[in-house]
């Protein structure tokens, strides 16, 4: 990894505080800014992080795929790309299931399949965009008039998608379709490159092209129990293969356990002694050594702040100080 890292906005700022904040990590010499999906809208957020900054690429990490149709996040990229002229980066995820639901009230099934269809659908309608015309019928979505309005727009600036996951069978659909994989913070060294690494080679290999980079977040926190506390919200079944394959079976089981039965400040405390320092957390004081540690297994690093246990004006005092920290690194 050579480039510096990025910033993910924390996930609970206004439109107004994401064009500060944004303008204030561009200044600090982050890379990249970064938005989330977890209660702002984060198109309209990263329209604010565009609007802020001149430099620097702003890209969502992730947004929920399938909570909007393909035909509606191609609009919202495609504008987003030429009002950054270029400097968007849009990223899908699909969410693990049962939140998802509870979330947004959807159900589906076939994730993994059902995402590459997404990919291709977005893509699909940003040529139809560009020429004027198009169509798309795929295994899950059909979209037969993408143009409404009669028009090309071109030339218009490219738009990478980068695709987040966590079980292979994703892995591979994003080294298949995707320009970059955004990892989730719940990973290992071990289990990205023993596990997610192997399986983007293969969907790269599927589509005979380059397994693409690999994005890893970061989350940064003042001391180890809120880091600790925040993993416990990325401690579900889904992910517990993440523990599994770095040898924490174990510990995911009593993890498991402890919050089944609401006694998260306990599997807090076997994460913080067991786990955490696998994962892909940093003490704001180690900030630079973490970095280092990451950096040998990740194409690039973006940082980012507790979303747990953490009211808004705290989360953006500790995203100032994780500013500080990375102009001096």
């Amino acid at each position: 990894m050579s480039a510096r890292p990025g910033v993910g906005l924390p996930g609970t700022v206004t439109m107004r505080e994401a064009e500060r904040l944004a303008a204030e990590a561009e200044s600090a010499g982050a890379s990249s800014v970064w938005v989330a999906d977890v209660r702002r809208e984060p198109y309209l957020a990263s329209a604010a992080a565009l609007r802020a900054t001149t430099r620097v690429t702003v890209g969502i990490d992730v947004a929920v795929a399938f909570s909007r149709s393909p035909a509606v996040t191609a609009q919202a990229a495609w504008d987003l790309a030429g009002y950054g002229s270029g400097r968007f980066v849009l990223g899908l995820g699909s969410q693990v299931g049962p939140t998802l639901l509870s979330r947004f009230g959807v159900e589906l099934d076939r994730p993994a399949a059902r995402m590459r269809d997404y990919v291709r659908a977005v893509r699909a309608c940003w040529d139809a965009y560009r020429k004027g015309h198009g169509r798309y019928e795929g295994e899950f979505y059909t979209i037969r008039q993408p143009i409404f309005s009669p028009g090309a727009d071109d030339p218009w600036p490219d738009t990478p998608i980068y695709v987040a996951g966590v079980n292979p069978v994703m892995t591979a659909v994003a080294g298949e379709v995707a320009d970059g994989f955004a990892a989730h913070m719940f990973c290992t060294p071990t289990y990205l490159d023993r596990i997610l690494r192997p399986a983007l080679a293969r969907g790269a290999t599927r589509a005979k092209r380059e397994a693409p980079p690999v994005l890893v977040p970061l989350v940064v926190g003042r001391d180890r129990a809120s880091l600790a506390l925040q993993m416990t919200t990325y401690t579900v079944p889904a992910y517990r293969r993440v523990l599994d394959e770095s040898g924490l079976r174990e510990e995911a089981d009593a993890i498991l356990a402890a919050i089944a039965d609401r006694r998260r400040s306990e599997a807090a405390r076997i994460i913080e002694e067991h786990c955490l320092d696998q994962l892909g957390v940093a003490v704001l004081d180690d900030l630079a050594e973490r970095v280092r540690h990451w950096s040998t297994h990740a194409d690039a690093i973006g940082l980012t702040v507790p979303w747990y246990g953490l009211d808004r004006d705290a989360q953006i005092a500790l995203f100032r100080d994780v500013l500080r920290a990375l102009e001096g690194m």
